[in-house]
C-alpha cells in the first residue's frame, strides 16, 4: 500500500508540474494523473516531452479517468470508445495502472432492464480495450449526484445496485475503486465486499463523515479527509486489505472539518490523516513535510 494523491479529490487544481511538486514534497509516492492533459501534450509535441515531469519525478502514476461517458448515444460512445486505444497505448508507457469509469446514477435512454444491459457490454469492452495494455479498468458511482436528478430512470444509485453490475460483468479485467465515503453514504457492507471479492479492489480512496450527519442526508460539504477514530472505519477497512495482501494507491478525499487553510496545509493534514491510517493497520508509513529538507527539487527527495 501507498499513499497516493489525487488533488481533485481534495478540490486542489494546478499544473502538471504543481501537483508533482507537492506530491513529493509531502512524502507521497504516487499520484493520479490527468490523462487527457497527457494525451493533448502528446498531440501537440512528443510522448517524452509530455510525461519529462512524471518520469523524472519517479512517482507511481497510480490511476485516471478514462475520458468516456457510459450514457453517451450509440455513436458517440463507439466514436469516443475508438479513441480509448491511443489512451490505453500512452497509460501503458507511463506505467498507469488504474482507469477509473463512473456508473451512470439514471438515464433518460432505455428503462433498468435493457439499460443494465447495454451498459454491462460497454463496461466489459472498455475493460477489454484497456487491459490489452495492462490497464485494469475500476468502476465506481456517485450515490448522491444532483445530476440524475431529473433523468426519467434510476440506475447505480447505491452499493446494492452497483454489486449486482459489477457481478454481471464477464471481463476478468473489471474491478472497483474502493471508496470508504461511496460506501458509507450507498449503504456498503462487509457482505458486499465478500460477495465482490477483494481481488476486485483496484484502487482505494478514503474519507470521513461529519459527526451527526446521517448517511443519506449527507452531502459533499460532509465529506472530510479520513481521521482516526471518525463516523467511519476506515482503519477496519486497510487492516481488512493489508490482511488480503493487498498492494494498492490509497488516496484520501474531502475537505477539513474547519474551512480555511491553505493548500499546502490541506496536503499536510491528507498526508497526517494517511500515515496515521496506515500506521494504525499495522501498514509502514513515512511522514514528510518540507521542514524537514534543507533543497527542494525532485531529486532531494526519498518517497516510501
Amino acid at each position: 500500500m501507498y499513499k497516493n494523491l489525487n488533488p481533485e479529490l481534495l478540490g486542489i487544481s494546478g499544473r502538471q508540474s504543481e501537483i508533482i511538486e507537492l506530491a513529493l514534497t509531502y512524502g507521497f509516492r504516487g499520484i493520479d494523473i490527468d490523462i487527457d492533459d497527457i494525451v493533448k501534450r502528446c498531440q501537440r509535441g512528443s510522448f517524452e516531452s509530455a510525461s519529462r515531469f512524471l518520469v523524472s519525478s519517479k512517482l507511481e502514476a497510480s490511476c485516471f479517468d478514462a475520458p468516456i461517458d457510459l450514457d453517451a448515444d450509440e455513436e458517440t460512445f463507439t466514436a469516443r470508445a475508438a479513441l480509448l486505444n491511443g489512451v490505453a497505448e500512452i497509460a501503458q508507457r507511463i506505467h498507469a495502472k488504474v482507469a477509473v469509469v463512473s456508473l451512470p446514477g439514471a438515464t433518460d435512454r432505455l428503462p433498468y432492464p435493457e439499460y443494465f444491459d447495454v451498459v454491462r457490454k460497454r463496461v466489459d469492452q472498455i475493460a477489454e480495450l484497456f487491459g490489452k495494455e495492462n490497464v485494469r479498468l475500476a468502476l465506481t458511482f456517485s450515490p448522491q449526484s444532483s445530476a440524475t436528478s431529473d433523468k426519467q430512470f434510476k440506475f447505480v444509485q447505491d452499493v446494492e445496485g452497483f454489486t449486482a453490475l459489477l457481478r454481471a460483468c464477464t471481463s476478468s479485467n473489471v474491478g472497483i475503486v474502493f471508496d470508504s465515503w461511496v460506501w458509507h453514504i450507498g449503504g456498503g457492507t462487509d457482505a458486499h465486499l465478500e460477495t465482490i471479492g477483494l481481488d476486485k479492489v483496484a484502487a482505494i480512496r478514503l474519507s470521513d463523515c461529519r459527526e451527526g450527519v446521517e448517511a443519506a442526508a449527507a452531502t459533499d460539504d460532509d465529506c472530510l479527509i479520513p481521521s482516526l477514530e471518525g463516523v467511519i472505519d476506515n482503519v477496519g477497512y486497510m487492516r481488512k486489505f493489508a490482511e488480503a495482501g493487498l498492494q494498492l494507491p490509497v488516496a484520501a478525499r474531502g475537505v477539513l472539518a474547519e474551512s480555511g487553510g491553505t493548500r499546502d496545509s490541506l496536503i499536510s493534514a491528507t498526508q497526517d490523516a494517511l500515515v496515521q491510517i496506515f500506521e494504525a493497520a499495522g501498514l509502514p508509513s513515512n511522514t514528510r513535510k518540507p521542514e524537514m529538507f534543507a533543497n527542494t527539487g525532485y531529486s532531494n527527495y526519498n518517497r516510501e
